[in-house]
């Protein structure tokens, strides 16, 4: 028996070890073919990259030191790009038709940091909807508008409300809607998140200005060119230009969004009574004392009703318990009552043997002195 456990168990690890491996391989099978598309995707964009260089150098009045220094435009901007929160800008706003980013949202560097402000806070109210509508029409008024919003709740038979806000305003409007907020319910706790994109920004800035130089050139060696090779080279490169362009004005507008406007997140939930917020004091020993005893005797009311209630809601339970006892009492008097008169009736029997006993030995103990 002991052997036959023993071939199973390294037959299982066998089996166990095989399947490890063949999961194994084929993970790496996967990421080599992973690398593989990789690395035949950069090489195409090297190939393509190389062939714009080529009609660049047949084209010598293009291949200039001001297009290749001056304007910072080397093809090499590749596929770095971060786009998780840029979209698509529309086209044909730039010169010869190239993208262009709108400037009429008044950002500088030069004037100043750019900040991106986040304010988080929780409140609480009794009246939660003149609330509700208070801090929305000083949304409006501030110029600003809410982003997301929702409310759970009755606000019937203590299934008290809670208000979420996402709010946009006006960065220099923040300070003052957050005091009205303050003014309008009771403030619990509250954090804000300063995030510094200067650097960003005048980098994203400096790389649309070299992307459209650089399209501009495209434009002007396309309009040259007279091969279809180097036509259909030119264009893609332009494709891929144009991508980042868009991609560079759409983040550009992202962060002049977020620095223009301040963002809070609100939370209001509805209480009956407000919380009152003391003034932060030195607790003195009498206080204390007093605390204590005020602690003890909450602790000690609050201990009897719960008795009193645990003992009205066990009220079933203890009616159902006792008539259970008073029926396994009742079996269990009967059956001794049986057994004691069953024990009574078998010592009588017993006793009335032996007295027969007893008669029958002097009744023959006499027949013996009668015959002598």
């Amino acid at each position: 028996m002991k052997k036959k456990v023993i071939i199973g168990i390294v037959a299982g690890a066998v089996v166990l070890n095989v399947a490890v491996f063949g999961l194994f391989g084929r993970y790496l099978s996967q990421s080599k073919a992973a690398a593989t598309e990789v690395k035949e995707h950069t090489l195409q964009i090297d190939s393509v990259n190389g062939e714009v260089d080529a009609v660049l150098g047949v084209n010598g009045a293009a291949k200039s030191q001001s297009f290749r220094s001056g304007a910072t435009a080397d093809y090499e901007y590749g596929y770095d790009e971060v786009k998780a929160e840029s979209a698509p800008a529309e086209a044909g706003g730039g010169v010869n038709g190239a993208p262009s980013t709108s400037n009429s949202v008044n950002v500088d560097p030069e004037k100043g940091r750019l900040l991106i402000r986040t304010v988080s806070m929780s409140a609480e109210t009794k009246d939660i909807m003149s609330v509700k509508n208070d801090i929305e029409a000083q949304v409006r008024t501030a110029g600003g508008y809410i982003e997301n919003s929702s409310m759970s709740g009755t606000g019937k038979n203590r299934d008290l409300r809670v208000v979420y806000y996402t709010i946009r305003v006006p960065a220099d409007k923040l300070d003052e809607l957050i005091t009205k907020v303050g003014n309008s319910c009771t403030i619990l706790s509250s954090g804000e998140n300063t995030s510094d994109v200067t650097l960003e920004y005048v980098d994203t800035k400096s790389r649309l200005e070299s992307l459209r130089v650089e399209y501009d050139q495209l434009l002007k060696l396309l309009e040259q060119a007279a091969d279809l090779d180097n036509i259909i080279i030119l264009q893609s490169r332009l494709t891929e230009v144009r991508y980042q362009i868009e991609s560079a004005e759409s983040r550009i507008r992202v962060l002049e969004n977020q620095v223009e406007y301040g963002t809070l997140n609100l939370s209001i939930t509805e209480v009956l009574e407000d919380t009152v917020i003391e003034e932060p004091h030195i607790i003195t020993f009498g206080e204390r004392v007093t605390d204590q005893f005020k602690d003890m005797w909450e602790g000690t009311v609050e201990f009897f009703q719960d008795f009193v209630l645990g003992l009205i809601a066990a009220i079933p339970f203890l009616v159902f318990m006792g008539i259970t006892c008073a029926v396994v009492l009742i079996i269990v008097f009967s059956v001794r009552k049986k057994r004691m008169k069953r024990e009574a009736k078998a010592l009588a029997e017993a006793k009335a043997e032996a007295a027969k006993r007893e008669a029958l030995k002097e009744k023959t103990e006499e027949s013996k002195k009668d015959q002598e």
